[in-house]
């Protein structure tokens, strides 16, 4: 026979614990409902406050499902209590006892957006742990077409952060985003603090360049460097807009493709394209995992914003939670033999 562990109420109890250690200010208020959100959260495999009150148990059972979920949507609403500012808490606590057991100590950063439907947007950067990834910044805004998300002010501020992030460690960062991200000042910031940027550029940017037929630098426009089938087209000290930003440039298209890679950066132009081809899996599981491989956020289309940031924090914990059990799994499936958790 075996024993079932990790129970709604043990959860809750060491959970707390935790939480009292890494986040003294949270209020008795909130430990009486976050790890049961959470937990429910996690057997629902939904964000949806009906459906994490359905799977609530034990003193939760003596109470009708419709108070439970009003408790949940209040807590949701709670302005004395801050998602993103607790998630910064646990990231921070995750990254200090974060180890790499390779030499290589390269990690990478992904930047970008995340959209739910027409009705939110989220600022999104995280780290790659091998073929996933895990939620490190981020910022939520009510709305497809919020500038505040866009703001080059505000990716600054989340770049700085990732790098306060690791300052005490060895670890060098290389930033990894798409098209949207295509500022000299993101670049400058990176290569300013000492780390790695590798960002791929849109084609209507003009770049100040050697030309052999010219006999001298001239300007272009990325669209007109030349590309090849079958290997990259490496392009050294590179002028970027009239800023003249210095770069390294690499063009990469691919064999039967029309849209080639233009990816700037200031690191080994070689390692380059691998680097980049790490981007997708290092933010795009989070983003599948957060809608339709999990927790479904995309059925949240009339929340307050505040609600709205507060419950995409609680997601983003059970996804770093979930990882982190993952990846522990992996290094030691003997040790889970015996076990069963309440999930399975």
């Amino acid at each position: 026979m075996s024993k079932l562990y990790n129970t709604q109420e043990d959860f809750a109890i060491n959970f707390n614990k935790f939480v009292l250690n890494i986040y003294p200010k949270a209020r008795k208020t909130q430990l009486n409902i976050l790890p049961y959100i959470l937990f429910g959260m996690t057997k629902a495999e939904s964000s949806v406050a009906s459906d994490i009150a359905k799977e609530l148990e034990d003193k939760f059972d003596f109470v009708q499902h419709d108070s439970n979920v009003k408790r949940i949507r209040r807590f949701y609403n709670n302005k004395l209590f801050d998602g993103e500012n607790f998630y910064d808490a646990l990231i921070k606590h995750v990254i200090f006892n974060y180890k790499k057991k390779h030499k290589d100590f390269r990690v990478h950063i992904i930047i970008d957006h995340m959209f739910s439907h027409d009705n939110y947007t989220t600022l999104m950067m995280s780290m790659r742990v091998g073929k996933q990834g895990i939620p490190l910044w981020f910022r939520s805004f009510k709305g497809k077409k919020v500038s505040d998300a866009f703001e080059e002010s505000l990716i600054i501020e989340g770049i700085n952060y990732i790098i306060d992030l690791f300052k005490h460690t060895k670890y060098k960062l290389t930033f990894l985003a798409d098209r949207w991200f295509n500022s000299t000042n993101l670049m400058e910031t990176i290569e300013k603090a000492g780390h790695i940027y590798c960002f791929r550029l849109k084609k209507n940017i003009k770049c100040f360049i050697y030309d052999k037929k010219e006999g001298h630098k001239i300007w272009k426009w990325l669209d007109e460097l030349t590309t090849y089938e079958w290997h990259s087209a490496l392009y050294d000290d590179v002028l970027l807009t009239e800023s003249k930003f210095k770069c390294k440039i690499v063009c990469s298209k691919r064999h039967c493709t029309d849209d080639a890679w233009i990816l700037a950066t200031n690191g080994n132009y070689r390692q380059t394209i691998i680097d980049y081809g790490y981007r997708f899996g290092g933010i795009e599981t989070i983003f599948k995992n957060q809608k339709s491989n999990d927790f479904y956020i995309e059925n949240i289309v009339n929340a307050t914003e505040k609600s709205y940031q507060t419950m995409y924090s609680l997601v983003c914990t059970c996804i770093l939670f979930h990882t982190i059990i993952g990846t522990d799994y992996s290094k030691n499936t003997r040790c889970y033999k015996k076990y069963k958790n309440c999930y399975s």
